[in-house]
């Protein structure tokens, strides 16, 4: 079947193999203050979801964000607080309650190699992980609770650490793999992930890609095995988005919290291409192209349960792109090129949305719905 499109309705709708795809623009807004990264969540003692918008400046602005029916995001995209880092430009946030304090905590990372946290709106932390730009940060937390913030810098190092702690260190500049190489490598894209086994096994891990192609496997602050890719890997998702038959994940197993826990990983290339790593092998064919340099992914799943998770995709290009199953189902027109994205139920209705900031200074909340037929 073919690909159809709505104009001019407010919404992008796709109709594909009988499943129709919308994505509709719930607000816009274009601010004033540049910004690199935005994060979206409830933070410190905040009973509802905010926007995090990590600036140029090096400060952190903090926004309330429309509920169901408010219709002016002018008028209720208010700020409600104004964070200094004292630091350079904001690279990346992170949401975590990292201190066990009872609130969500606030990570920031900036182009000096300084991760400041904030408890409480106060700064508790500053923790300088030397001269380059962090241009990765996650948290990790396993089944029991423990947990360690974890960035990737543009000098290739890992850096695994707690407020007032540092637990590990791995410059990629001396593993095997790199050592000898003239240029030094840059860690690309970082992803803390608890991923579930062929045989049901949970293990954490993080995963860290460099500029020479190579994706690096790291458990306790070891390299446990280096996958050689296509191309530079410059985002990653955890998710289940290929149905495999040594795979059983279709219904699958849970987390205490009741979500789904990932078996796969799709990696997107500088080259454009999406592949997906399954039980520590990365697949030979494509899962699928955008043929432009991508630069975020994100995954969300589907509303129907047993059915493949979405990809939303963005990059060098003014689009947002949502694939399943490896096909694209779905794209909708952005101001600019995608910097940032988050996912969050930013109407509160019990569904997840997704929220895009642009290389412009725009951020658009979107709803993905899906409907078959």
């Amino acid at each position: 079947t073919g690909v159809t499109t709505a104009e001019n309705s407010g919404k992008d709708s796709y109709i594909c193999n009988m499943l129709q795809v919308c994505m509709q623009c719930l607000w816009e807004r274009r601010f004033a203050q540049k910004f690199n990264v935005l994060s979206v969540g409830q933070v410190f003692r905040s009973a509802k979801a905010l926007l995090v918008l990590g600036c140029e400046d090096g400060v952190i602005r903090l926004f309330d964000i429309p509920t169901a029916g408010e219709k002016s995001s002018e008028k209720t995209l208010q700020s409600t607080s104004v964070l200094e880092t004292k630091g350079g430009p904001i690279q990346q946030l992170a949401l975590h309650n990292v201190t066990r304090f009872g609130s969500v905590d606030l990570i920031a990372a900036d182009s000096q190699g300084t991760v400041t946290i904030f408890c409480n709106e106060q700064i508790l932390a500053r923790c300088s992980l030397g001269e380059h730009s962090i241009s990765c940060l996650d948290v990790e937390e396993d089944a029991i609770g423990n947990l360690m913030i974890v960035s990737g810098d543009e000098g290739g190092t890992v850096n695994a650490f707690l407020p007032y702690s540092t637990l590990w260190r791995l410059r990629l500049q001396d593993t095997r793999i790199t050592r000898g190489v003239t240029s030094v490598p840059t860690v690309c894209c970082l992803l803390a992930v608890g991923l579930c086994s062929s045989t049901g096994d949970v293990s954490n891990y993080i995963l860290a890609a460099d500029n020479f192609r190579n994706l690096h496997v790291i458990q306790g602050g070891t390299i446990v095995q280096t996958l050689p890719t296509n191309a530079v890997i410059n985002a990653m998702c955890a998710g289940n988005f290929v149905d495999m038959d040594e795979v059983h994940w279709r219904g699958g197993q849970k987390d205490m919290a009741g979500r789904t826990i990932p078996s796969q990983v799709a990696l997107g290339g500088e080259d454009g291409s999406i592949y997906i790593m399954s039980n520590f092998q990365v697949s030979v064919v494509e899962y699928s192209n955008v043929k432009l340099p991508l630069t975020q992914l994100l995954c969300v799943p589907d509303s129907m349960p047993g059915q493949e998770d979405y990809i939303l995709c963005a990059g060098h290009f003014n689009a947002l792109f949502v694939y399943q199953a490896g096909k694209r189902v779905c794209q909708h027109k952005t101001p600019d090129w995608i910097v940032s994205m988050a996912t969050a139920d930013v109407d509160r209705d019990g569904n997840v949305e997704v929220v895009v900031g642009c290389l412009d200074n725009t951020v658009q909340a979107l709803k993905l719905t899906t409907t078959r037929t």
